[in-house]
């Protein structure tokens, strides 16, 4: 798991706004070309498929006031990002896509039942041969991993006092993460710093959109996921 600390990590791949679709195959492309570990977000379809989307809705990138979860393989490529050729990808597709050229730092969005997603998401990564880890804020989907699912890496996210157990890290005994994934604008924290000395758990810094917050994370981080800025 060398690569989660080795190289600047690409959130929702290398996007440009309008023009490179967050979360799209042109930004993951783009990533791939600069040789960048891409982070992307997954969210499970009502016909069981895992969509790389991360809002609960379809309005922002598409303009459609419709969930994703109420998605299927059907209705997905009906939409297009930001009105470009861009549709929204089945995790399957970025597998295909990326082939193991660059690490994927996949994101599971999971605040329902656990189980079902999690299991998407292994029977999808079966036979992957690329380096990935998975990272949730849920310390209870991070939980069904440990158990079912321990080998695959995984990482805590967690950020500023919003749901105080889990930004704190008071909730890793039920995930017992590989790494930790906090927001930078919190760091430091007396827990990260913890982590990090006594417990060697690699912290990224998330998401870096500015030199200031580069700075902070290259202070305080083993790493960071950004976005061009």
């Amino acid at each position: 798991m060398a690569w989660i600390t080795a190289q600047p990590i690409a959130h929702r791949g290398l996007h440009q706004g309008a023009v490179v679709p967050e979360n799209s195959l042109a930004a993951f492309e783009a990533a791939i070309a600069a040789h960048h570990p891409i982070e992307l977000d997954v969210q499970l379809l009502a016909d069981g498929h895992l969509a790389v989307f991360h809002d609960r809705d379809l309005k922002r990138l598409t303009g459609q006031k419709k969930r994703i979860a109420d998605q299927t393989l059907a209705t997905l490529k009906q939409y297009r990002l930001y009105a470009t050729d861009q549709s929204i990808p089945l995790l399957a597709e970025v597998l295909a896509l990326v082939n193991g050229q660059v690490p994927l730092l996949i994101e599971i969005k999971n605040e329902k039942k656990v189980g079902p997603p999690e299991q998407a998401l292994v029977k999808t990564l079966a036979g992957y041969r690329g380096e990935f880890a998975v990272q949730s804020f849920n310390p209870r989907s991070l939980q069904w991993f440990k158990r079912y699912a321990p080998d695959i890496p995984r990482g805590q996210l967690a950020s500023k006092p919003q749901q105080f157990l889990r930004s704190h890290l008071l909730l890793t005994w039920a995930s017992a993460p590989h790494f930790i994934s906090y927001n930078v604008k919190a760091l430091p924290t007396l827990p990260t710093t913890l982590a990090r000395r006594y417990f060697q758990l690699p912290l990224l810094a998330w998401t870096v959109r500015s030199q200031t917050d580069c700075d902070r994370a290259i202070m305080h981080a083993d790493n960071y996921i950004f976005d061009r800025f």
